[in-house]
């Protein structure tokens, strides 16, 4: 079976393929998946995954009327242009489209050569291009009960996919790996492909005030870009506190058996992750998400009981340092929180998604 996976901009559009075609793999070990998106984080991340990567023409629609709309109209057509082409030539049995820009020329390019087409939402908003394309799905895969009632039709409620890679970690294993310390409370920092900056400069706050606690210690992912601004401010904090920054963190399942608690923007992925672990959070959505979807997807594990929710407009190394004080001195409710994040995870999700995929390519070749 020949799948092509077709979306990108930001890792929560790409991270999802990724689980959909580990999960495909390990289903029926001869198939064939080609990833197919923009020039978004998808062109680095999918490729240092060790899957085939196509890039075809495409660019986000301004939200506005705006000289920018006959462009992103031309690219548009472009790519759609261009996945005609590869369509015809790589011939799948099924699409699959994750969402972003990079997902609307392949999945029109799907519709109009009446290949099966499978939507994947992550979000509780669905995204633009993704309620265009299910227009023409066979299956439209959502995170919850709350998005089924927005698209209306072939609707099937799996949870988010989570790659494999993030569950089953082993504690023991990431204080080594990482260099971390059998200490009480271990705070798991992860910024997001958006908006990473600003939480990392709050987080550094946070660890000012932190600073002579020492039952905590802090693994911080910051982002390739951002690493060595926090390794200079890491230079001045001195100080009790076991701190380690990383740019990147490959081995995710290992970091989550690590964490405590995780501090994270609210992308529809991250907490997917975060809940398929059990772990409870302080989530800080990005307020420049589209249709504000990470404030829906962070007060939904709120509203659980599985999250402290931290609006970006209230951020501060102050405010972060109160959140995670009044949990660790309340592990009552640290232990709560963590019982409710792991009653809404679904670590399956990436598996039931992909058994969908296989059912719409078996009735389109039927």
């Amino acid at each position: 079976m020949r799948v092509v996976i077709a979306g990108g901009g930001t890792g929560g559009h790409v991270y999802p393929g990724l689980a959909i075609a580990e999960a495909l793999v390990a289903l029926q070990p001869q198939t064939e998946v080609l990833f197919v998106g923009g020039t978004g984080v998808e062109r680095r991340v999918v490729p240092r995954a060790g899957w085939p990567f196509h890039r075809v023409a495409a660019r986000p629609w301004p939200r506005r009327l705006s000289w920018t709309l006959p462009w992103a109209m031309m690219l548009t057509a472009a790519g759609t242009a261009q996945a005609l082409a590869l369509l015809q030539r790589w011939r799948p049995q099924v699409v699959v489209a994750t969402g972003g820009y990079a997902a609307a020329p392949v999945g029109a390019a799907a519709a109009v050569l009446k290949i099966p087409l499978v939507v994947q939402e992550q979000n509780l908003y669905p995204g633009v291009a993704n309620r265009i394309l299910a227009r023409w799905a066979q299956i439209i895969s959502v995170p919850h009960e709350r998005v089924a009632a927005r698209f209306g039709r072939a609707t099937v409620v799996t949870g988010v996919p989570v790659r494999t890679g993030a569950l089953g970690g082993d504690r023991a294993r990431g204080w080594q790996r990482f260099g971390l310390g059998d200490r009480q409370l271990t705070i798991l920092v992860l910024g997001g492909s958006q908006g990473a900056r600003n939480l990392n400069a709050h987080v550094m706050g946070m660890a000012e005030r932190l600073n002579g606690e020492t039952d905590v210690q802090i693994l911080h992912q910051t982002g390739q870009e951002h690493e060595e601004w926090v390794r200079m401010r890491l230079g001045s904090l001195g100080g009790s506190l076991r701190y380690v920054a990383v740019p990147y963190i490959e081995e995710m399942g290992d970091a989550y058996a690590c964490a405590d608690l995780v501090v994270c923007r609210a992308g529809a992925g991250t907490l997917a992750e975060v809940t398929a672990n059990g772990l409870p959070a302080i989530a800080v959505p990005y307020p420049y998400a589209a249709e504000g979807h990470q404030d829906a997807n962070a007060r939904l594990l709120e509203s659980a009981g599985a999250a402290m929710v931290v609006p970006d407009r209230e951020l501060s190394g102050l405010r972060l340092a109160q959140a995670v004080g009044a949990l660790h001195a309340d592990p009552a409710r640290l232990h709560a929180m963590a019982v409710a994040s792991r009653q809404l995870g679904r670590p399956q999700a990436a598996r039931h998604v992909a058994e969908l995929v296989i059912a719409a390519a078996e009735k389109g070749s039927s």
